[in-house]
């Protein structure tokens, strides 16, 4: 019988085809998905995974030993054309035995041949993607740290000016905003940010004067391992962008997290200037043609890794 590094006996190996269908997961299998993302030693990430399970097509499949799930994934679509992939997760007592494939491929039939799906992927999931025909794209790095804020920043009150909270009757030009520099809908994730975010910043256009418009936007979120995450972030430019980081990190209470293209000038040198530390990269890919969209050079971080 085999055993774990522990010493305790794992479940018979299914032979192939013995894994039940792939099915679609739906809010009442939240308790089985966070307890998904437990056994692979993720946080359990309840609020992302409620948010993904009302949004999103969550797909999975059930453990042949009763216990819970065997395996999960999440496609979240953008508009038509676009997806992204997220949240690829196989139990630890059932890996290696291409449950992940198996998944990745419905997935991937469910997109349609005419969607481009894109992911971020870590150093053991690139080989599987890539042999699904997935290629890269760009680079991206979390940022994490205490955020360090300069005096200078604040003199004159200059960096805050045209920064302020984000109200209900701001939403229609936060997604205008997102569309013209995503180049895709994302309006299924951002309607719901309110409820799902811990505050949400606009730099308003023009004199600032509220009612003529936004320029960009800025959410925060809680993740369960005690970090506030910013993103999505959509700015003109990066002194914008800065600002509008600098008005969410700032007054937080836990470390911050900003995932970035350490490719790109305006945030990284910066993140670290300010406390924020490199501790874990990822690859962008995609399925498909990724073309340009959008105007990319005004997205800073995405909504989450999950949702690439």
């Amino acid at each position: 019988m085999s055993v774990d590094e522990h010493g305790v006996p794992l479940p018979p190996v299914p032979a192939a085809g013995v894994f039940p269908a792939v099915r679609v997961l739906g809010p009442d299998d939240l308790r089985r998905c966070v307890a998904l993302s437990v056994d692979r030693g993720w946080s359990p990430e309840r609020a992302k995974w409620s948010l993904l399970l009302a949004a999103s097509e969550v797909f999975g499949v059930d453990a042949p030993d009763g216990r819970g799930l065997a395996g999960a994934v999440v496609l979240t679509r953008w508009g038509t054309g676009l997806a992204a992939v997220g949240m690829m997760l196989v139990a630890a007592r059932y890996e290696r035995r291409g449950l992940g494939r198996t998944l990745m491929e419905h997935l991937l039939r469910a997109a349609g041949d005419d969607t481009t799906v894109t992911l971020f992927a870590t150093d053991l999931g690139r080989p599987l993607y890539e042999k699904l025909g997935f290629t890269a794209v760009r680079r991206n790095v979390s940022f994490v740290g205490r955020f360090r804020d300069r005096p200078l920043s604040r003199v004159g009150r200059g960096s805050s000016r045209g920064i302020r909270s984000a109200t209900g009757a701001d939403l229609p030009a936060i997604l205008a905003a997102d569309r013209a520099a995503f180049g895709a809908d994302r309006g299924r994730i951002l309607e719901r940010l309110p409820d799902f975010a811990d505050r949400i910043v606009v730099l308003e256009a023009g004199t600032g004067i509220p009612g003529t418009g936004i320029a960009g936007y800025a959410a925060a979120w809680r993740g369960d391992v005690a970090c506030t995450v910013i993103g999505p972030l959509v700015a003109p430019d990066g002194e914008a962008a800065r600002r509008l980081v600098a008005a969410l990190a700032a007054p937080a209470a836990t470390p911050v997290r900003l995932d970035l293209d350490p490719d790109r000038p305006e945030l990284p040198g910066w993140a670290l200037a300010r406390g924020l530390e490199p501790v874990g990269r990822t690859v962008v890919m995609a399925h498909g043609d990724p073309g340009p969209r959008g105007t990319p050079e005004r997205l800073f971080t995405p909504i989450s890794v999950a949702l690439a």
